[in-house]
């Protein structure tokens, strides 16, 4: 078995994977309870559904130096053209920034500005209870830490969120290419918080059960969570696209504190997540 064959720097460099994991993984616990006792002001949240992850696609295209702003808040009669423009422009000023990993302060914070043009369109009402959720999502951007954003150790790989709204209960999946040699799966399960007019809004309170990183199809170890909890923001869905914000805390999603910026794990809150479909 190739995994038996190991150098001696091969495993070096699963250890240094297993620290950084280990590293990113670990989290203050969030209090369900607080979390239902605050009013929120937030409209939206959102759910997926089960499906297999597929290789990844790229997008072609240059940098634009601006992007166009939505007329209409939430996205209501926001029409055909100026929705698609809109998505438009965020794929192209992600284009080379490997998913984000390869991103320029300055290039983060204009990448920002075309997310939010974005999500001021979201077509969707009540996306936490959405259908549109539903199934495989591929990671084109992020500015969360490792492994979220897609590098476990010094490997790179392409992150997936597939979601079971049936269930309440989603993956992350990270795989390493060639053929997905190394690769790391968060099991977890959600509820969605109920807003001030007891509609299901857009928050989601996500719950992790465990992490498993994987090597040669083999699972290396398995890290297991007690309340560990994160505050999801689906901000904009249809039925190809994705954006999600994420936080350790519901104070930490308000205060937008790495809107724009790379989040550090353990430091900062509110990471962004660009997803389209699988």
């Amino acid at each position: 078995h190739a995994h038996r064959r190991l150098s001696s720097s091969a495993l070096e460099l699963l250890l240094e994977v297993m620290a950084s994991f280990a590293t990113a993984v670990a989290a203050p616990q969030l209090v369900r309870a607080r979390i239902h006792r605050e009013v929120l002001p937030l409209p939206r949240s959102l759910p997926l559904q089960s499906g297999t992850v597929r290789r990844a696609w790229g997008v072609d295209g240059g940098i634009r130096g601006s992007c166009r702003l939505g007329v209409s808040a939430n996205g209501v009669g926001a029409s055909t053209a100026s929705l698609g423009a809109a998505k438009s422009d965020v794929m192209t000023a992600i284009t080379g920034t490997e998913s984000g990993l390869n991103c320029s302060a300055s290039r983060r914070a204009s990448i920002e500005a075309c997310i939010t043009a974005l999500e001021a369109l979201s077509p969707t009402q009540q996306p936490a209870s959405s259908h549109l959720v539903d199934g495989n999502w591929r990671v084109v951007y992020s500015t969360a830490p490792a492994p979220s954003n897609g590098s476990l150790g010094p490997f790179k790989g392409t992150a997936f969120q597939d979601i079971n709204l049936a269930d309440h209960s989603y993956a992350n999946v990270l795989a390493v290419p060639p053929n997905a040699w190394l690769g790391a799966r968060l099991v977890a399960g959600w509820e969605a918080l109920i807003d001030e007019d007891g509609r299901t809004g857009r928050l989601w309170v996500v719950d992790f059960k465990s992490v498993t990183v994987r090597i040669f199809g083999v699972d290396l170890f398995t890290k297991t969570f007690a309340d560990t909890t994160r505050v999801w923001d689906t901000t904009f869905v249809d039925s190809d696209t994705r954006v999600v914000r994420a936080a350790r805390t519901m104070a930490g999603l308000r205060t937008q504190g790495a809107r724009g910026r790379k989040a550090q794990a353990g430091v900062e809150d509110d990471c962004v997540f660009v997803m389209v479909r699988a």
